[in-house]
Protein backbone atom coordinates (compact mmCIF):
# COMPACT_ATOMS: atom_id res chain seq x y z
CA UNK A 1 0.00 0.00 0.00
CA UNK A 2 1.47 3.22 -1.14
CA UNK A 3 1.50 6.96 0.59
CA UNK A 4 -2.37 7.28 1.54
CA UNK A 5 -3.53 4.58 1.06
CA UNK A 6 -3.02 4.54 -2.62
CA UNK A 7 -1.57 1.01 -4.24
CA UNK A 8 1.72 1.88 -6.13
CA UNK A 9 2.66 5.27 -4.91
CA UNK A 10 5.55 3.97 -2.56
CA UNK A 11 9.11 5.17 -3.43
CA UNK A 12 12.07 3.36 -2.19
CA UNK A 13 13.61 4.61 0.53
CA UNK A 14 17.14 4.67 1.22
CA UNK A 15 18.82 3.64 4.37
CA UNK A 16 20.14 6.83 6.23
CA UNK A 17 23.91 7.22 6.59
CA UNK A 18 25.12 6.79 10.38
CA UNK A 19 25.98 10.22 11.62
CA UNK A 20 29.61 10.95 11.25
CA UNK A 21 31.40 13.02 14.27
CA UNK A 22 32.75 15.98 13.48
CA UNK A 23 35.91 17.16 14.15
CA UNK A 24 36.42 18.69 17.85
CA UNK A 25 36.24 22.73 17.66
CA UNK A 26 39.75 24.21 18.36
CA UNK A 27 40.36 25.40 21.63
CA UNK A 28 39.55 28.69 22.04
CA UNK A 29 42.66 31.84 21.70
CA UNK A 30 43.35 33.12 24.94
CA UNK A 31 44.07 36.37 23.35
CA UNK A 32 42.16 39.22 23.27
CA UNK A 33 38.68 39.03 21.71
CA UNK A 34 39.12 39.98 18.39
CA UNK A 35 42.26 40.14 18.45
CA UNK A 36 45.22 39.01 16.04
CA UNK A 37 46.82 35.47 16.75
CA UNK A 38 49.09 35.86 19.81
CA UNK A 39 52.19 34.07 20.69
CA UNK A 40 51.52 31.93 23.66
CA UNK A 41 54.01 31.11 26.47
CA UNK A 42 52.60 28.03 27.80
CA UNK A 43 51.50 27.51 31.87
CA UNK A 44 53.82 24.89 32.22
CA UNK A 45 56.74 26.64 30.14
CA UNK A 46 59.34 29.35 31.91
CA UNK A 47 61.10 31.42 29.76
CA UNK A 48 64.59 33.04 31.06
CA UNK A 49 66.35 35.89 29.60
CA UNK A 50 65.32 38.65 26.49
CA UNK A 51 62.31 38.11 24.74
CA UNK A 52 62.33 40.31 21.31
CA UNK A 53 59.38 40.68 19.03
CA UNK A 54 56.83 42.25 16.94
CA UNK A 55 53.47 40.23 17.49
CA UNK A 56 51.01 39.91 20.32
CA UNK A 57 52.35 37.90 23.12
CA UNK A 58 50.16 35.97 26.13
CA UNK A 59 52.11 34.67 29.35
CA UNK A 60 50.40 32.00 31.16
CA UNK A 61 53.68 30.47 32.43
CA UNK A 62 56.25 32.70 33.56
CA UNK A 63 58.86 35.13 32.03
CA UNK A 64 61.80 36.28 33.90
CA UNK A 65 64.38 38.91 31.89
CA UNK A 66 63.49 41.98 30.21
CA UNK A 67 60.59 41.56 27.89
CA UNK A 68 60.23 44.31 24.70
CA UNK A 69 57.88 43.78 22.00
CA UNK A 70 56.21 46.12 19.40
CA UNK A 71 52.58 44.59 19.66
CA UNK A 72 50.32 43.46 23.00
CA UNK A 73 51.59 41.95 26.00
CA UNK A 74 49.04 39.87 27.93
CA UNK A 75 49.83 38.36 31.48
CA UNK A 76 46.87 35.76 31.85
CA UNK A 77 45.82 35.17 35.59
CA UNK A 78 48.38 32.17 35.98
CA UNK A 79 51.04 33.75 34.44
CA UNK A 80 54.20 35.75 36.35
CA UNK A 81 56.58 38.38 34.95
CA UNK A 82 59.71 39.04 36.47
CA UNK A 83 60.95 41.46 33.98
CA UNK A 84 60.96 45.26 32.78
CA UNK A 85 58.52 45.29 30.16
CA UNK A 86 58.48 47.75 26.75
CA UNK A 87 55.56 47.32 24.47
CA UNK A 88 52.34 49.01 22.52
CA UNK A 89 49.73 47.64 25.46
CA UNK A 90 50.14 45.65 28.75
CA UNK A 91 47.27 43.76 30.65
CA UNK A 92 47.92 41.73 33.86
CA UNK A 93 45.59 39.33 34.85
CA UNK A 94 48.23 37.47 36.72
CA UNK A 95 51.27 38.81 38.51
CA UNK A 96 54.16 41.04 37.18
CA UNK A 97 57.21 42.41 39.14
CA UNK A 98 59.10 44.89 37.41
CA UNK A 99 58.57 48.25 35.39
CA UNK A 100 56.54 48.74 32.81
CA UNK A 101 56.54 50.83 29.61
CA UNK A 102 53.67 51.20 26.90
CA UNK A 103 52.83 53.40 24.82
CA UNK A 104 49.30 52.81 24.51
CA UNK A 105 47.77 51.76 28.00
CA UNK A 106 48.96 49.81 31.32
CA UNK A 107 45.51 48.16 32.53
CA UNK A 108 45.55 45.69 35.55
CA UNK A 109 42.23 43.48 35.35
CA UNK A 110 40.89 42.55 39.12
CA UNK A 111 43.19 39.49 39.88
CA UNK A 112 46.27 41.22 38.50
CA UNK A 113 49.19 41.90 40.84
CA UNK A 114 52.26 44.91 39.54
CA UNK A 115 55.14 45.73 41.88
CA UNK A 116 57.01 47.94 39.73
CA UNK A 117 56.64 51.77 37.39
CA UNK A 118 53.89 52.74 35.38
CA UNK A 119 54.88 54.86 32.40
CA UNK A 120 51.76 55.06 29.71
CA UNK A 121 49.64 57.66 28.54
CA UNK A 122 46.44 55.83 29.66
CA UNK A 123 46.90 53.77 33.29
CA UNK A 124 43.17 51.54 34.23
CA UNK A 125 43.43 49.84 37.48
CA UNK A 126 40.19 47.46 38.10
CA UNK A 127 38.72 47.50 41.66
CA UNK A 128 40.73 44.83 43.48
CA UNK A 129 43.95 45.01 41.50
CA UNK A 130 46.96 45.30 43.54
CA UNK A 131 49.53 48.13 42.10
CA UNK A 132 52.67 49.52 44.23
CA UNK A 133 55.03 51.74 42.55
CA UNK A 134 54.98 55.07 40.76
CA UNK A 135 53.26 55.75 37.74
CA UNK A 136 53.61 58.31 34.74
CA UNK A 137 51.31 59.40 32.39
CA UNK A 138 53.18 62.19 30.54
CA UNK A 139 52.65 61.45 26.96
CA UNK A 140 56.46 62.33 25.86
CA UNK A 141 59.58 59.80 26.24
CA UNK A 142 62.29 61.13 28.00
CA UNK A 143 63.57 63.17 25.29
CA UNK A 144 60.79 64.70 24.38
CA UNK A 145 60.58 65.87 28.66
CA UNK A 146 64.19 67.16 28.09
CA UNK A 147 63.71 69.54 24.70
CA UNK A 148 60.23 70.68 26.89
CA UNK A 149 62.54 71.67 29.96
CA UNK A 150 65.28 73.48 27.58
CA UNK A 151 63.19 75.33 25.90
CA UNK A 152 61.35 76.57 29.10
Amino acid sequence: MGLFGKPGDVKPTMAAEPARPSPPAPPPSPALPGARAACLIGAKTTVKGELLGDEDVVVEGSVDGHIRISRDLRVGQGGSVKATIEAQSIVVSGEVVGDCVATTRVELHSTGRLTGNIRAPKIVIAEGAMFRGNSDMSSGRKDERKDKLAAS
